[in-house]
């Protein structure tokens, strides 16, 4: 009688610091070498799933976002970054936090979902402030002195933001956020008109991009097209022209449509100067079809209007430039309507309640000649803006949370489309192996097969054969599971019936009348109790065909396979042949295909006994998976 156990598996600290090591390695090559670091972010997700180490989990989305967002895919990295976020707000992982909210804010503010933005920086900031995380500080303030020197026009605000985020920078030596700290100085102080501020801090921006190697042509285009700004807001058209010269040399590589229309600008402004009218509507008319009218673009669009006003006014063309003046008010309101429909709302909800406040206030002036009709009235008042309020919260709140599960719903409604393409295609990548692993074990069959022929050793043929019929017998599990719909449990009768059909036309050589008997109609196992069973099977069968009917022609073999509980299951496997005498027994259970038998009962933490009566029968106990 012999037992097995097999023991549980667990996460280890070793494990996760090797998955935190594969991703810091992809984190370092996400710039250099996208497709290795993509390699490593991937071998780290599918090895965090496979042991259940749930902050790997969650890194692998923060982490392949990072890797779509690299690709320029920003639709399917903002899906990456906001199961990302979720993951880590639930489970309490504040590493990578900040940072995922800051991506997932540029690319809202892509979006034109300032507020939205707006709303992950402070989020990533509060987190980062609370963790110590002091990069994640510098850059998420970085990234809201853009937001408020492109969409709130606080550059107040922004310059006190960026006081703060540079004195943290230079405290912990991070000298490679000073150069977009020192650009969006430069823009707030040009939008202030303080222009030598500006040029000062365009000059320090560019000294940084020039001391850092990476992608920095990108960020001092961006540097050259302040200064030109300044330039053309001065009639310095002197300067103006050296710096338009700089940067119509780098403009067309860097490949970004903004950058170029800024530039476009620029030319027009010094075409302006030069007094080349012309030149000027034909620049505009040229960025015209370009623009859009995306909030983000307003000052670019609004520039454009006031260049082209400009030029028509100096041709002399009035009539066309009070017709583009009109276009340009009623345009100019329509853009920023769109903008600010949120904030119009809002106010258009506490004028009505200013109003409906200064009526009370009226009644209350008008009922003031008694003190009773005045203390009655300022009863009713109270209650009645206590109960208007409590409504109006009570319907505001009602309103909010029904958008909130609006775009749970949807984002839920995206996720679950995806899990379902990606089902889809593991099950296909599935069967694929299943197939491949049937075909390369039934070319080793074939091999073997191949190799007894040129042997006239029966010893060795005989091993072969065995060999052989142990190979095919998990060939043909793959081959179940391959054609079956269910890919994770096989169903043991069918695979029983097939078995045992291909065994009896190797081994039943003297062609005599052996019945089997397979019962196991309602029994469904996982692959990984399945090929060991098989091969327990495979040994059974063909010592019972080799060795049970000696000198008979008939023969009946039962096999049967029931559960004996949720994770138990138990072999009956009887012949009515000769049986082992117990003299023989110990011998018979020496050689390798009873050993085989022993140890693989071992792997599936089971009991063997075996008894011989009317029938020679073994008897197995064994686990499965559920």
């Amino acid at each position: 009688m012999v037992y097995a156990f097999q023991p549980t598996a667990s996460v280890s600290a070793k494990d996760t610091a090797i998955i935190n090591e594969w991703y810091s390695n992809a984190s370092h090559l996400l710039y250099s070498n996208l497709r290795k670091s993509d390699d490593l972010i991937n071998k780290a997700w599918k090895t965090s799933i496979d042991i259940d180490y749930e902050q790997g989990i969650a890194d692998g989305y923060y982490y392949t976002g990072c890797i779509y967002e690299r690709k320029g895919t920003l639709n399917i990295a903002k899906r990456y970054f906001e199961r990302a976020v979720a993951l880590y707000v639930e489970k309490g992982f504040f590493n990578n936090l900040p940072d995922a909210y800051r991506r997932l804010g540029i690319i809202y503010m892509d979006e034109n979902r300032h507020y939205t933005a707006f709303e992950h920086f402070l989020n990533g900031l509060q987190v980062a402030e609370e963790e110590g995380n002091f990069l994640g500080q510098v850059e998420l303030s970085i990234e809201l002195a853009n937001y408020h020197n492109t969409v709130s026009k606080d550059y107040k605000e922004a310059v006190a933001t960026l006081d703060g985020a540079e004195r943290l920078a230079k405290e912990k030596d991070y000298r490679a956020t000073l150069g977009p700290l020192y650009l969006q100085y430069g823009i707030a102080y040009a939008k202030q008109r303080d222009y030598q501020t500006a040029l000062r801090y365009s000059n320090l921006a560019k000294g940084q991009f020039k001391a850092f190697s990476g992608p920095a042509e990108n960020w001092q285009l961006k540097v050259l097209l302040v200064e030109g700004g300044i330039y053309s807001k001065t009639h310095d058209d002197v300067r103006l022209a050296a710096i338009l010269k700089q940067v119509g040399a780098v403009v067309d590589s860097v490949g970004d449509p903004q950058l170029q229309i800024s530039y476009q600008l620029l030319q027009a402004t010094e075409r302006y100067f030069l007094g080349d009218y012309e030149n000027v509507l034909k620049l505009c008319d040229e960025v015209k079809r370009q623009l859009t009218d995306q909030v983000q673009l307003a000052e670019d669009w609004h520039n454009m209007r006031l260049l082209q006003l400009k030029a028509l006014y100096a041709l002399g063309d009035i009539n066309r430039a009070d017709m583009l003046l009109d276009d340009y008010e009623y345009a100019k309101d329509s853009l920023y309507a769109a903008q600010y429909v949120g904030q119009g709302r809002e106010m258009s909800e506490n004028y009505k309640l200013e109003k409906f406040e200064r009526q009370i206030k009226e009644q209350e002036l008008r009922l003031s000649n008694t003190s009773y009709q005045r203390y009655g009235l300022i009863v009713g008042i109270v209650v009645l803006l206590t109960i208007l309020t409590i409504l109006y919260m009570h319907f505001r709140e009602k309103d909010r949370l029904a958008h909130r599960v609006a775009l749970k719903n949807a984002e839920i409604s995206v996720q679950n489309e995806i899990l379902k393409q990606a089902n889809k295609q593991n099950e296909l990548l599935l069967r694929e192996i299943h197939h491949r692993v049937k075909n390369n074990l039934q070319i080793i069959s074939s091999l073997l097969s191949l190799q007894s022929r040129k042997t006239s050793n029966k010893e060795v043929v005989s091993m072969m054969q065995e060999s052989s019929s142990r190979i095919n017998s998990i060939a043909l599990i793959h081959t179940k599971l391959y054609q079956q719909q269910s890919l994770s449990r096989l169903n043991i009768q069918e695979y029983i019936e097939q078995l045992s059909v291909h065994l009896l036309s190797v081994y039943n050589i003297g062609k005599k009348d052996v019945r089997f008997f397979v019962q196991a109609q309602d029994v469904s196992l996982d692959i990984d109790t399945a090929i060991p069973l098989g091969l327990i099977l495979t040994e059974l069968m063909t010592n019972s065909l080799k060795y049970a009917f000696v000198n008979r022609n008939d023969g009946e073999i039962h096999i049967e396979v029931k559960h004996e509980g949720a994770k138990d299951y138990e072999l009956i496997f009887k012949d009515n042949g000769v049986g082992i005498p117990e003299g023989k027994l110990t011998q018979t259970q020496e050689t390798l295909g009873f050993r085989l038998i022993h140890s693989l009962t071992r792997q599936l933490a089971g009991i063997i006994q075996y008894t011989f009566g009317e029938f020679s029968m073994y008897n197995i106990r064994f686990k499965g998976q559920v």
